[in-house]
Order: structure tokens, then sequence, then C-alpha cells
């Protein structure tokens, strides 16, 4: 009991200290910072603009000259030189309520661990900007996504909010009360405009809540099954409507060919996932003509698309042997959920996943995931990069109740998977900034190192367009013009800071 009482004492002193280390952070938003001799990265430059001044104030980029500019007696100065300047990314795709292991926190297992859930939502926000997230979208928030805003630092956060109806997935395959809870937004189909949960009605009150995008699912069943009931093409036809009316994007789950169709005929602005599941191409190893049509018609209708390759590959890594001992989990995760990704009562997803795979050898499972669908979502990556069409980054994190993908983490793992897959620096810069900030109407505030724009930005000590590794080099993080260390957003280094205070 005793030794209960420590660590209950030692987790509440971790938080107080973590709040006074980010409360008296000096506000230099509220002060000038002054940039100079730095490189600028940016998607709106043919190339990168070399020995740059850049003023940022009131959380702002004021001016980006080729020119020194004058300091004056408040203006906090930074030597950019061997630096580079470039947008903050965004990650369009990831589901703050969602915990690696655990799932949503208003699941079984989170409810189970609601001490080790609640560490885990303190750190988050500071995981995501570790790894130079500043922007996230989430298209399905579930009920805790308070909590990571009301973190005194956090990346800006948009949401949409799901429409779904009883019969259709996700509601649908909720097991419990608490869990079907999470969906606010039950939409009933062949009714009036005025009913109360009619399409038209629902998508006013997602505008009136302050939600950024509306999202769709377009799943009948997990692999090749197919028991799950779809909204009817009226109701998508409405929801597209009210959505348009709002000037809401219209944000779809799909992974399967045949669920891409029905996306891309429901006129949808994104599709959240990349294309793994062939249907009934899934035993070719190549491209169907078939495929190519459904391509074809995503690209002419300028439907955005995000590869989403982390959701595969976390399945697959989780099946591994020491998925839970990867170094760099120390820096974006609470060191007492490590510990707990440790004991038998994590591995329940796994489980679940062998008892999908008939009980195969966890080695065939992982090679599965990590060979054959990662590998399809490539081939279908290739030909949009051979079209120089314009990609999404959205890593989904965390993808699944899999503890193999991290916040933050996730992000840069996927920006990676892009390279191997082929996709240039150039065009993973612009997936990760400007081209997300643009399909999701927010390109006047983010997305370039532009004058007027919000100053989330980072500083890199590699250039980008040479290694995707340079987003994992950080210098600084600025966020809303306050700069901060990237060591003061690790999991590690705020509880050695809270050790450290204890000890005196």
């Amino acid at each position: 009991m005793s030794s209960q009482i420590t660590t209950t004492r030692k987790v509440m002193l971790k938080h107080m200290l973590t709040a006074i280390l980010f409360l008296h952070y000096p506000t230099f938003a509220k002060e000038s910072v002054l940039i100079e001799n730095v490189t600028v990265v940016s998607s709106h430059l043919q190339e990168p603009l070399l020995k740059a001044h850049v003023l940022i104030s009131d959380g702002r980029i004021k001016t980006v000259s080729s020119s020194k500019i004058e300091k004056t007696f408040d203006v906090q100065v930074i030597d950019g030189t061997a630096l580079y300047l470039a947008p903050g990314i965004m990650d369009s795709h990831v589901h703050v309520s969602s915990i690696p292991g655990m799932g949503f926190g208003v699941e079984p297992v989170a409810q189970k661990n609601e001490a080790l859930a609640e560490e885990y939502y303190k750190q988050q926000p500071y995981s995501f900007l570790y790894y130079g997230i500043t922007q996230v979208v989430d298209p399905n928030p579930g009920l805790e996504w308070k909590k990571f805003t009301a973190s005194g630092i956090h990346p800006d956060y948009y949401r949409c909010e799901v429409i779904t109806s009883r019969s259709t997935f996700p509601l649908v395959e909720k097991n419990d009360e608490l869990s079907k809870s999470m969906f606010s937004y039950i939409v009933e189909q062949d009714v009036a405009e005025t009913a109360l949960n009619s399409p038209e009605q629902i998508g006013k009150r997602i505008a009136e809540s302050g939600a950024s995008c509306i999202k769709i699912y377009f799943e009948d069943g997990y692999g090749d099954e197919s028991q799950w009931p779809l909204l009817s093409d009226d109701t998508l036809k409405r929801i597209r409507k009210s959505a348009s009316q709002h000037k809401l994007p219209l944000v779809a789950h799909a992974n399967a060919l045949d669920m891409y169709q029905r996306a891309i005929d429901a006129e949808v602005d994104v599709i959240a996932h990349g294309l793994w599941n062939w249907g009934e191409f899934s035993r070719e190893n190549e491209v169907s003509k078939s495929m190519h049509g459904v391509l074809n018609q995503l690209m002419s209708k300028s439907t955005g698309y995000m590869p989403t390759q982390r959701v595969i590959a976390g399945l697959g890594e989780l099946m591994l042997h020491n998925s839970h001992g990867v170094s760099e989990y120390s820096k974006v995760t609470p060191e007492e959920l490590i510990e707990w990704y440790k004991q038998p009562s994590a591995q329940w997803f796994k489980e679940e996943l062998r008892a999908g795979f008939d009980g195969l050898p966890d080695e065939v499972i992982a090679r599965i995931f990590l060979k054959d669908r990662v590998g399809k979502g490539n081939k279908i990556l290739k030909i949009l990069t051979e079209a120089d069409y314009p990609l999404l980054l959205g890593s989904d994190f965390p993808g699944s109740p899999s503890f193999s993908n991290q916040p933050g983490l996730t992000t840069f793992l996927e920006m990676k998977a892009m390279a191997d897959a082929g996709v240039s620096l150039t065009a993973i810069l612009s997936a990760a900034t400007i081209n997300n900030a643009r399909q999701f109407n927010i390109d006047e505030d983010y997305g370039t190192v532009e004058v007027g724009k919000v100053a989330n930005l980072l500083l890199l000590e590699q250039n980008p367009l040479n290694t995707v590794d340079a987003w994992s080099n950080i210098h600084h993080i600025i966020l809303h013009g306050e700069v901060f260390n990237r060591s003061d957003f690790a999991a590690d280094t705020i509880a050695n800071k809270s050790l450290q205070r204890t000890s005196r």
C-alpha cells in the first residue's frame, strides 16, 4: 500500500512540476523574434532562400527579407546560420482521444487503466510538438479531445465530426453503451429536412459546434467481409449538400477498392486512407485496369489522398518480438505506459489479430501487413506520384489499438514511409505543409513561410529537401511566435526535471 501511495504522489508531483515548467516559459509571443542568416525552405519558393532574416511579432511572420533587419531592445535574436527554417508540420489525420494500446478513452481497456490513460493524455500534446507537428486535424475527436486543447501548450487543433447511423460502421461495431457515446451525430435516413437528425439539421449543428469538417465512413466489413450496410445514396447526397452549404470539407474513411468507388461517387473532398485493400484483385501483384480507372476518377475530381501507410505498418510491427521496446518511445510516451506495454494484459489486441488470422505464426502475420499490404499501398502511391498528384500527410495516428504507433513519432515515420515509396522530398514538404492547409481551407494562416502567416515554424539542423531525416533533427519549435527547445517536450526530460525538483 505504501508503494502505491508513493507512486501516486510521484505522478501528482510530476504533473504539478510539468505545469510549472510550461507556465514559466518566457512569453516570446509578446516580444519579437528575429531569426538571422537562416535558410528558408518553403513550398512557395522555387528554391531555398539563403541568408534570410525573418521577423516574428504578435505570433505572426512580419518580415522575410534578404537584408538585415534592425534590432530593437525587446527582440529575441536567434542565429540561424547553418539552420533551416520550415513551416511546422500539419498532420491532417490524428485521433487525440485514442490511446496507443488501449483504443478510445471510453472503450473498455482504457476504462480499466484510467490512471495510465490520464498520464498519456497529459503528455500527448508535447509529443506531437517534439516531432514538429504544430497543426493537427482530428477526423473522429471522440469525447476526450478537450483534454488535448486544455493543455497550456499544444498544436493548433482542428476537428471533424462524424456522421453515422445506428446500423452503419463505426457505431454498429461498438458493443457497449459507453463506447457508443462517442458518436453524437446519428443520422436518420428518409426523414424530412426539418427533422432533428436529418442530414441537413446535423450538418447545421456540426457547423455551429465549431468543427472544421465532416467525416463519413465507407466500411462494410474488415478485410473481405461485407456484413455492415452503408449509408444510402440519397443520404450521402444530402450530407454532401449540407457540407457544401456550411463550407465544411467532407472526409471519407475508405481503404478498399469498392469503398473507394462509393466515396468518389459521393463527391467527398478527401479520402483519408491509402488504397491497400484491392478487393477482387487482392491476389494480383500489379494494379489492374479497373483500379487505374478508379485512381483516374480520384485525380480528375481533385479528391485529397492520404497514404496512411503507418496504419498497416503499426499492425505488422505489433506482431514482431519486443515491439514495445523501441528506443524512441522514451521521448513521446510516459514511462508508466511503456512498462504497461510489457504486461500480458497489454497484449489483448495482438491476441485479437492472431485469432483473426486463424492462429498463423506472428512472423507470418507481420509479413502479410508489412510486405503485402504496405506493398500494395506503395504501388498505388507510385502511380499518383508519377502523375505528380498532390498528396496529403495524414498518419491516422494511432490507426488501431496497436501500441506500435506513438504520437508525433508516427507522423515522422509516415513521412519516411512516403520517402521509401519513392515520393520526392519536395512533394513530402508540400504534403506536410501547404497541401494540408489548402485542403482544409486554412492556407491563409498556415503552410508556408510568408508574411502574415501564423508563426508555427521549425528550425531544422538539416535541409528537408536533402533528407527526410531532417524533419526529426529539430533545433527549435516555434509555436505562435514562442520559441521552444525540442528537449523541453520530451517525456523523459519532463520526468527527469520532476525527479530533480523532488530531490531538492
